[in-house]
């Protein structure tokens, strides 16, 4: 692919659709005054577009988080709000708190439903919720998110391929529009050649233009040659995410806030050379650069510059 000199005067923005903070600042348990300052500092890295993703939390924590953004969402400064779990595959949490995952069938995942469903009756601020689709009960969970204008993502899973490819079936069909699928590869079981699992169902839907895929382009969760096959394939699924948190550092910059980073209800570390970490294991947690820092670090790597843009979008 032509590589195109991102300091040519290009000027375009971009948005960013799943990021839990920056620099110090995350969206799930941060004053509204810190958080506006991530935007304001997001905003002068050319990230004009923000949909805050929340991680796995506890319905007392969602319901105070959602209250608390509500001002920023409607004075415009956010796009939307995106929920990631509770409703995932416990084998697959990643950086979620195990205790806060529930089921959607469960009493408490429930409650945890309806009180989301009641904040989105005040303002249609929650655009999307990621669920993994082998749970008992999903079909009924997405059928009543899309009846409330939330988009079922799917990820944190590890769907068989008959589940994932019934999932995709089920979320298009309730909403006409490509299914996303949630940082990609990552926090999703891999494919083996006797058991192809999600992935093989993801690439299908591919083919027939089902599917966007988001990619955490930051060199620590994908390798940039299976990103540059995705481009070369299918460049209209390709959605760039930075899944950046308060432990995500921007070039030159210290934290804005002067505290341990966190990701919801668990504290994370900042780590330069292997992006963030739990603080108490070595798992990563979240994107280790913003969208800007991604698209220098692909055009330098000799990907097209439109393309990047347009995943960027």
């Amino acid at each position: 692919m032509p590589n195109h000199d991102s300091s040519s005067g290009c000027t375009r923005t971009f948005t960013d659709r799943h990021i839990h903070g920056i620099a110090g600042v995350d969206f799930a348990t941060s004053h509204v005054a810190e958080i506006r300052a991530a935007l304001e500092l997001l905003a002068t890295r050319r990230t004009t577009g923000v949909t805050a993703s929340l991680p796995t939390v506890t319905v007392d924590v969602v319901a105070a988080t959602l209250d608390r953004l509500r001002g920023v969402y409607t004075a415009g400064a956010l796009n939307g709000v995106h929920l990631e779990g509770p409703f995932l595959a416990s084998d697959y949490a990643g950086a979620h708190p195990h205790r806060a995952l529930l089921a959607p069938d469960s009493s408490a995942g429930r409650a945890f439903l309806e009180t989301v469903l009641e904040h989105q009756s005040v303002s249609s601020m929650v655009t999307m919720m990621t669920v993994a689709p082998e749970l008992t009960g999903f079909k009924e969970l997405a059928a009543r998110l899309v009846h409330h204008g939330i988009e079922p993502a799917l990820g944190h899973t590890g769907a068989t391929y008959e589940q994932m490819l019934d999932g995709i079936d089920a979320v298009h069909a309730l909403t006409g529009r490509p299914v996303v699928i949630t940082h990609l590869y990552n926090a999703m079981r891999g494919f083996h050649h006797r058991d192809p699992g999600p992935l093989l169902a993801v690439l299908e839907a591919a083919q027939s233009d089902r599917v966007i895929v988001e990619l955490i382009a930051d060199g620590h969760h994908v390798d940039f040659e299976l990103i540059r096959w995705w481009f070369q394939h299918y460049p209209g699924a390709v959605r760039l995410v930075s899944d950046a948190s308060a432990a995500t550092n921007v070039a030159d910059r210290g934290p804005l806030v002067e505290k341990p980073p966190r990701l919801g209800h668990v504290l994370l570390r900042h780590d330069p050379q292997r992006g963030p970490r739990l603080a108490t294991g070595s798992t990563i947690a979240s994107g280790g650069q913003d969208l800007l820092a991604i698209h220098e670090a692909l055009v330098a790597a000799d990907f097209d510059h439109e393309l990047i843009c347009a995943a960027m979008r």
